[in-house]
This record gives C-alpha cells, structure tokens and sequence, in this order.
C-alpha cells in the first residue's frame, strides 16, 4: 500500500478514537446534569468535519470510480463512497454550520465577546 495512503489511514483512525471519546466525554457529563453547550459544538464540529475528511481521502484513494453511484458498474461499495461524499457536506451544515459551531466555542467555551472574533 502506498505510503501516503497509509498516513491518511492512520491519520482517520486516530481522529475516529478522538471523535468516540468525544461522544464518551459528552455522555459522562450529561450522566452528572451539567451543561454541555460548547462541547457539543466542539463535538459537532470535530465529526462533521472528520466525516467531510473521510469522504475525500476516500474519494481521494480511489479516484474517479468513487463517484460511480449506486448499482452502476464498477461502483465501490455498491456507491456508498459515492453517497458518503454527498452526505458529508450536509454534515457540515444540518444542526448548525461549522461557522455556528466555531462561534459557540469561542463565546462559551473560550468567553470571547463578539468583537474579539470581529478583530481577528
């Protein structure tokens, strides 16, 4: 397997162990009844972006035939790479945009006003 294939495997595999602990993470504070406002942001935020990441590395690997949808000839995984590639944009954006998700973490996790993130 090519080298920088394997790097990109590996790369997702270890961003999938932080994105399970994330969840594991949320669910230990919710057991306790606190608030996970920016968590949760953080979390959305990291899996959207995780699955966007997946779809192209994987669309990336496999070059055109990843865009053959389902039940065409040659289609890797009957399309699923196909559909996973479509879907992942809508991940980014169903349940608030990436955008959205960064400015909550900056408000109420880093308690940075509005302004703050103007100037930068």
């Amino acid at each position: 397997m090519h080298l920088a294939i394997r790097y990109t495997l590996a790369e997702i595999s270890v961003e999938i162990e932080v994105a399970r602990l994330f969840a594991y993470r949320l669910a230990w504070l919710q057991t306790r009844g606190i608030a996970v406002s920016y968590e949760a942001a953080a979390s959305k935020l990291f899996i959207s972006e995780l699955w966007q990441k997946l779809a192209n590395s994987v669309a990336e690997i496999f070059g055109l035939r990843a865009q053959l949808q389902r039940h065409s000839k040659g289609a890797i995984l009957n399309g699923r790479i196909e559909q996973l590639c479509r879907e992942s944009v809508v991940y980014t954006i169903a349940g608030g945009t990436s955008e959205m998700m960064r400015n909550v973490i900056s408000r109420r996790g880093l308690g940075l006003s509005r302004q703050a993130q103007h100037d930068e």
